[in-house]
């Protein structure tokens, strides 16, 4: 029987050929990844169009009372007065220029007029001394007479007393017939005066009624 001998290891071998290239079938979907680092701000965008008129909303509750208002203080008007000259011109205003009490400053002395300050119910009267003349005279507004006194007897004295409704800046005033007819006297003895004031402002609504 013959004996073998291992002998010493063969040379490595040539590589073999390139084998043959295919794509593989897509694998499955991987593991999310770790979040990244947040990213710079962006613009801003275009405004939207405005959306739809909303539905009404329910009736809110009453609110408290709130304090009572500052009280305003009530409008006054009063004047008297007294002529300082006798026998006053005819057809025009008779000027009572000594003033006994103006302190609104609504009856002008020299013009003889009182000027209503505000819609209202106002009272007006005279006393007028004569003396040498009859004394025929009437009361005035806005150049109508509404009162007219004829006292034909001398050293006596006239009197009435009228109640007007007026509109602001309605005027009022004394006025003696004509020459013959103008008896009103005054002298140390005998004052002729006229006198008025507001006894009630109509007030409607937030506003001076007419």
């Amino acid at each position: 029987m013959l004996d073998f001998a291992p002998g010493a290891p063969g040379l490595p071998g040539s590589p073999g050929p390139a084998g043959a290239r295919a794509t593989g079938g897509k694998g499955d979907k991987g593991d999310i990844g770790v979040a990244g680092q947040p990213g710079d701000k962006g613009d801003s965008g275009a405004q939207g169009i405005q959306g739809p008129l909303g539905v009404k909303g329910d009736q809110g509750n009453m609110g408290f009372m709130g304090p009572p208002g500052p009280c305003s203080p009530a409008i006054q008007s009063a004047f008297s007065a007294s002529i300082n000259q006798s026998f006053p011109a005819a057809n025009w205003p008779v000027p009572f220029r000594d003033v006994l009490t103006n302190e609104q400053m609504h009856f002008d002395p020299n013009m003889g007029m009182y000027t209503a300050p505000i819609n209202g119910t106002y009272v007006f009267s005279f006393h007028l001394a004569t003396n040498q003349k009859p004394l025929k005279v009437g009361l005035f507004r806005n150049f109508y007479p509404v009162a007219r006194v004829t006292e034909a007897s001398s050293q006596t004295t006239a009197s009435h007393t009228v109640v007007l409704h007026l509109s602001s800046r309605d005027q009022v005033w004394l006025q003696v017939k004509d020459s013959l007819t103008n008896g009103m006297f005054t002298d140390s003895e005998s004052k002729s005066t006229f006198s008025g004031y507001l006894l009630a402002a109509h007030f409607k609504g937030g506003a001076f009624a007419e």
